[in-house]
């Protein structure tokens, strides 16, 4: 082969080449072009959980028998079990709903029972049971307190409920295992609740509670009291005024009088020059049943909670001093706590879910 042949024989398998390569570059440009159109795969759905079951118990409570409201000793419990409950052996932590407003628990057995299945179902809180007690009363709620008017209702909620749910249900009877929530006047019983019987619950979630009662920080208005003209003389001029409403219901568990009907309590307030004003020693005893006072003996013992949670919504400023006061007195006194604040009114920032989560980093659940 001359040299003139074979620079065309090179020459023809360059040419090769190229068509090659350019056959090649044609094949791979779609399929880069569908890698690069490829949508990125969304990460999976959690799994929705089904939600567990809704019990309603009908208790009777030795605690309420008698009270001179005349109100009922049964008592309607509703038991929120975990989706688990029903295939499962296993034994649960018990978190108790401390309801708000009259202290009926309807509508936090529903809210609570979607906020729980939502957390489950994106594996943010573990299983618990979750108990809500009625605390409802002639006055308008019992705020969960005592006396021989309204009832016993600490030993209702601490005893009675209590020992129910542990004979009846699979729960951890124990107080490290038991958790005490609430927003509002369910919030300031469960706060009261726990630093009162820390053996019985061993964490407690509270939310927007009037723990500190000082006329000085709470309440922040009392124009309705000033424009009282005469006495409340039945149950309906309670709802005329909120705190009206509020310091009768609180009188009739810390200044009971059983002479005094139809309230059977000494009043809180009197009536002077054709105005309303405060009665100092009711108040006073008023205050001594609210939460500041209980942290001040809780210190005074020797059983320590595991945990305690204070959320306040800011945009719910009447309470603002209130919330402020108790929570500089917790550290002054040493009491360890987490205090959170949210952009939001009372009962706001997704409180139910905040306070679930909190339970379950902090309860004792039984071993795997």
């Amino acid at each position: 082969m001359n040299r003139k042949q074979a620079m065309r024989v090179w020459a023809i398998v360059a040419a090769v080449a190229v068509i090659v390569a350019l056959v090649a570059f044609g094949q791979l440009m779609p399929v880069a072009r569908a890698q690069a159109e490829t949508p990125t795969p969304e990460p999976p759905k959690p799994t929705a959980l089904p939600p567990g079951e809704v019990r309603i118990e009908k208790i009777t409570s030795p605690a309420l028998e008698g009270n001179l409201l005349g109100d009922p000793a049964e008592r309607k419990v509703y038991v929120l079990l975990p989706p688990g409950y029903a295939t499962s052996d296993t034994r649960y932590p018990v978190v108790y709903v401390m309801p708000y407003a009259s202290c009926e628990p309807t509508l936090h057995t529903a809210d609570f029972s979607t906020a729980r299945q939502f957390l489950l179902s994106n594996g943010q809180i573990r299983e618990m049971i979750l108990v809500v007690p009625d605390g409802t009363n002639t006055l308008g709620g019992s705020h969960f307190m005592s006396s021989v008017t309204i009832g016993d209702y600490e030993t209702y909620v601490t005893r009675d409920v209590v020992n129910y749910v542990d004979s009846h249900y699979r729960t951890l009877p124990s107080g490290d295992s038991r958790g005490l929530v609430g927003c509002a006047n369910g919030g300031d019983a469960a706060m009261r609740l726990a630093l009162k019987h820390p053996e019985v619950f061993g964490v407690v979630a509270a939310t927007d509670g009037p723990w500190d009662y000082s006329l000085e920080v709470w309440p922040s208005d009392v124009e309705g009291v000033t424009l009282l003209k005469a006495l409340p003389k039945d149950i309906k001029d309670l709802y005329l005024d909120e705190l009206v409403g509020w310091y009768v219901q609180m009188a009739a568990a810390a200044a009971p009088d059983p002479n005094n009907p139809p309230f059977y309590c000494e009043m809180p307030f009197r009536i002077v020059n054709g105005h309303g004003e405060f009665v100092p020693e009711v108040v006073a005893r008023i205050v001594d049943n609210d939460c500041a006072h209980a942290a001040r003996r809780y210190v005074q013992q020797p059983v320590r909670l595991q945990g305690i949670r204070i959320q306040h919504g800011v945009h719910e400023t009447k309470l603002t001093p209130s919330v402020h006061s108790f929570v500089q007195l917790l550290t002054d006194l040493g009491i360890e706590h987490e205090y959170v604040e949210v952009k939001s009114m009372g009962c706001g920032g997704q409180w139910e879910q905040a306070s679930l989560k909190y339970m379950s980093e902090h309860l004792v659940f039984e071993e795997q």
